[in-house]
C-alpha cells in the first residue's frame, strides 16, 4: 500500500471515529451502581439515578436495556411491589428477551403484595397484636 493510500485510509478512519455515538444514554449508572453495591444504604441515590436515566431515555425513545428491570427491583426491595410491577412490565414490553425473567419478577411482586395484604388482615383481626 502506498503512503498516500495509508494516509487516506487513516484519515477516513479518524474522521469516522468521531461519528460514533452510543445508542443509549446510561448517565452515571456505573458509578452509582458501584456505590450502591459498596454501600446498600445508597439505594435511594441509585434509584434516583435510574429514574433520571428512564426519564431522559423515554424523552429520546431509547431507555437502555435492563434499566426498567433494575429500577423495578429497587422499588420491589423497598416495599413498593405494585410500582415495581409497572417497571417489570415496561422492561418486558421493550426487551422481549427479558420476558421469562420479568414474568417471574412480576409473580414474585404479586406474591409479595398478597403476603403484605394477609399480614394487614391478620393484624386487623388480631386487634393489632402479632401473636
Amino acid at each position: 500500500m502506498s503512503a498516500k493510500a495509508t494516509i487516506f485510509f487513516s484519515l477516513i478512519a479518524f474522521l469516522l471515529s468521531g461519528c460514533v455515538t452510543t445508542k443509549y444514554n446510561w448517565g452515571n449508572y456505573e458509578d452509582t451502581l458501584y456505590s450502591y453495591y459498596k454501600n446498600p444504604a445508597e439505594a435511594e441515590e441509585f434509584a434516583e439515578n435510574l429514574s433520571k436515566i428512564i426519564v431522559d431515555g423515554e424523552a429520546k425513545g431509547n431507555v437502555p436495556p435492563g434499566i426498567y428491570a433494575e429500577y423495578g427491583y429497587i422499588l420491589f426491595v423497598s416495599g413498593k411491589a405494585q410500582e415495581a410491577i409497572k417497571y417489570f412490565e415496561r422492561e418486558k414490553e421493550n426487551w422481549q428477551e427479558s420476558k421469562i425473567l420479568m414474568d417471574k419478577m412480576i409473580n414474585l411482586a404479586k406474591v409479595g403484595i398478597v403476603e403484605k395484604s394477609k399480614q394487614k388482615t391478620e393484624k386487623t383481626f388480631n386487634g393489632g397484636n402479632d401473636k
